[in-house]
């Protein structure tokens, strides 16, 4: 992080499908046996892992080392994070922008010993000696001679040496020493701070030493070496350089949007951090942890179609005064500039400093798109450690001067004003780890669990912002909203929670470029959106269907009465309301013939289901009957006491069991409107034929009484058909 001091606008702003078991299951079948998914904001987070960052952080701290900006090593830690782009998919733009001041900078190894916070140290190259280039490597056993301002502080040996000294504030002492180590034979001075917690000193000297390089170290540097001698013999390697006016490098690894290819419409989302280190800090949390945190953010995303472009900055020169990011910001175009979501800022963000806490920090005190998006994101991680307060001094400060919105996230013992700790154009202050823009910025200084809470609230919220946001609206067939009801998404690998609908019946979620189903199921009613392209922002409605479906029976209506044998055929059809899609099954299925094979009455029942879950049923009573043919009039004269013959056929022969339990009777009735004027009186008694079948007729004797003699008598006859036929007599 730099420091510098430098105004807010606000802009707005997945998986290849793959086969599951639930594939072939119907939505409601599959919901219920198949545990679902996360969504895909908790999905693509669980994914993050801090082992990787801490991976990147160790190659650029560790195997390249400092990464002074205008150096060699800045710009081959921009080359190593755009290949690690390139290997996501990225397409990878190295920049070159400058020039930026002279740089003078020595490089030590060892052959022979483990350099703690190495094996790459950096000082600082003294301009008052010699530059040796890459090529004339100076080489020699280290020895320890004080302040180097009498003979007694030498050992016997210097000759063929390097020489370590303590660094002094007075310029002539600190030439007194260089001069008497050169005259007994020293092939390069160290001047080191021997007490404190100090960077590498640049500095002159008054007798110039053409023929041997002499650098200044950092207190520890100093430390490192001497408990290294207190072991045994140190042997170093050293080369000095001097860069003029060199060229400071930024890498950017762009990944186009789906359906933008070209990179000219898609919103941006963007990831930075910077590159460069401070002279001699190896910069392993300032700033190698936010290149970390970046590259883990790339990898996870690039497995996802994106409908938004999705960038990763590593700035250079950051420490001199965000000149990379300014540099970078300058090349963007009004229209680019538009596109932007945002900008997250990465810097520090992964420091075991007990005192620190995760800050994020915009250059006008006041929260913006980009912070609040960090607060959700911290709220959906189960994080409350998340605050905001005003701070440039970063590479956030030159997107926020050309209206992107931007943040610094950074781990930082930050102390708002108090009380209250209200944020604003005052801001606060803040205090460094003990290891800020030391050589002791190395990977003790770095806390994997700290890098892991920053994956998931920064990264959380970029994630949320590179996918599609969509909104989901559950209504009721009546277009009432369904509140607190389940949605699902199914984009081809499976079912999937998205979360409830709220009080309004609408559910925000986000999702890759995907086509997806949507299911919710209410009371039972299931509610399914299929084949639905998410391409870019977008809303998505699901009404759940109340309603039962309608059944139209045409045949047979309740009370049809049907000739035994006769072909009738079922008519009937179901309707749903909203979605039409139902099953309608049938007694018989539709257009087939009734059963009138037997005599009596029949039950047909109509069932339709929709495929929200609703049913209906219809049912109709049909009666099958003999064909009657009556050989006797509806009236008739007699004698009482006389028999009488009711004849009667059935188109055929059907056995003489064809008359219904406990009949025929008989009733006494008016004569002249046949109203009967008593209870029924079964026939079955003396002189009462039984039921006879000859002839291709039917025919019952019934034997009137002499008592009924001057009345009327109406006979029925009911058959195991259901139906009743009568005659009337009059008796004399």
């Amino acid at each position: 992080m730099a420091l510098a001091f430098g105004t807010v606008s606000t802009a707005v702003g997945g998986v290849q499908a793959q086969g599951s078991p639930s594939a072939d299951l119907p939505a409601d079948v599959a919901a219920a046996t198949i545990a679902p998914l996360k969504d895909y904001d908790r999905e693509i987070v669980d994914q993050f892992d801090s082992a990787n960052s801490v991976s990147h952080i160790r190659h650029l701290a560790v195997d390249i080392g400092p990464r002074l900006n205008g150096t060699p090593q800045e710009r081959e830690g921009a080359e190593y994070i755009g290949g690690i782009l390139k290997s996501y998919g990225f397409d990878v733009t190295i920049q070159s922008w400058g020039p930026v001041s002279t740089k003078n900078v020595a490089k030590v190894t060892s052959p022979n010993a483990d350099l703690p916070g190495g094996p790459n140290w950096q000082m600082a190259a003294s301009t008052s000696a010699k530059f040796t280039g890459n090529d004339a490597v100076v080489e020699g056993q280290v020895v320890y001679a004080k302040t180097g301002q009498s003979a007694a502080d030498f050992p016997d040996d210097v000759a063929g040496k390097i020489v370590l000294m303590d660094y002094n504030a007075t310029a002539s002492v600190r030439n007194t020493a260089v001069v008497n180590a050169v005259s007994r034979g020293a092939v390069a001075v160290i001047l080191a701070y021997p007490t404190g917690n100090s960077a590498p000193p640049s500095f002159t000297l008054t007798t110039a030493q053409p023929n041997i390089p002499v650098m200044g170290g950092g207190s520890a540097h100093y430390t490192w070496i001497t408990d290294l001698l207190a072991k045994g013999p140190l042997t170093l390697r050293i080369t000095t350089n001097q860069y003029v006016n060199p060229m400071g490098t930024n890498v950017i690894g762009v990944r186009h949007a789906v359906g933008d290819p070209t990179g000219t419409a898609a919103p941006i989302v963007m990831v930075g951090a910077h590159i460069d280190s401070v002279l001699g800090a190896p910069g392993a949390h300032d700033d190698a942890s936010g290149n970390g945190v970046s590259l883990e953010i790339a990898r996870v995303l690039s497995q996802y179609p994106l409908d938004k472009e999705l960038r990763i900055g590593g700035f250079g020169g950051e420490e001199g005064g965000l000149l990379g990011a300014k540099a970078y910001v300058n090349t963007l175009t009004a229209a680019e500039k538009a596109r932007f979501v945002g900008e997250w800022q990465m810097d520090m963000v992964g420091t075991p400093y007990e005192p620190a806490r995760l800050w994020a920090l915009t250059p006008n005190g006041q929260s913006n798109f980009v912070v609040q998006e960090a607060y959700n994101a911290a709220a959906r991680a189960g994080f409350d450690g998340l605050r905001n307060c005003r701070l440039g001094q970063s590479d956030h400060q030159a997107f926020y001067d050309v209206g992107i919105p931007s943040s610094l996230f950074i781990w930082l013992d930050y102390r708002p004003p108090t009380p209250p700790a209200v944020c604003g154009p005052t801001g606060g202050t803040y205090v460094t780890e003990p290891q800020y823009h030391k050589p002791t910025d190395t990977m003790d200084n770095i806390s994997p669990e700290r890098l892991q809470i920053t994956l998931d609230v920064v990264g959380g919220a970029v994630v949320h912002n590179a996918l599609n946001a969509v909104t989901v609206s559950a209504i009721s067939d009546a277009g009432q909203p369904l509140a607190g009801t389940p949605v699902r998404a199914d984009c081809g690998n499976g079912l999937r929670d998205l979360g409830t609908t709220g009080a309004d019946g609408r559910l925000q979620a986000v999702l890759p470029h995907a086509t997806c189903d949507f299911t919710t199921t209410v009371e039972g009613r299931v509610a399914t959106e299929r084949g639905v392209s998410i391409a870019g922002d977008r809303a998505v409605k699901m009404t759940v269907d109340f309603t039962k479906p309608t059944i139209s029976l045409t045949t047979p209506t309740d009370g049809a009465v049907f000739t035994l044998g006769t072909a009738a055929t079922a008519a009937y059809r179901c309707d749903d309301n909203l979605s039409g899609v139902v099953t309608c099954t049938g007694t018989v299925p539709d257009g087939s013939l009734l059963d009138t094979s037997t005599v009596g009455f029949h039950e047909f029942t109509v069932k339709a289901a929709d495929n929200a879950g609703n049913a209906a049923d219809q049912k109709a009573t049909y009666q099958v009957v003999y064909p009657w043919h009556a050989y006797f009039p509806e009236m008739m004269d007699g004698k009482a006491g006389s028999a009488v013959p009711i004849k009667f056929s059935l188109g055929g022969d059907h056995g003489t069991a064809v008359i219904a339990s406990g009949y025929p009777v008989s009733r006494p009735v008016t004569c002249d409107s046949g109203k009967p004027t008593g209870s029924a009186e079964s026939t079955s008694g003396p002189g009462n034929s039984k039921l006879s079948y000859g002839g291709g007729q039917y025919n019952y004797v019934w034997k009137t009484d002499r008592g009924w003699s001057n009345t009327c008598r109406q006979f029925e006859l009911k058959l195991d058909d259901g139906s009743s036929h009568f005659t009337t007599i009059r008796l004399k």
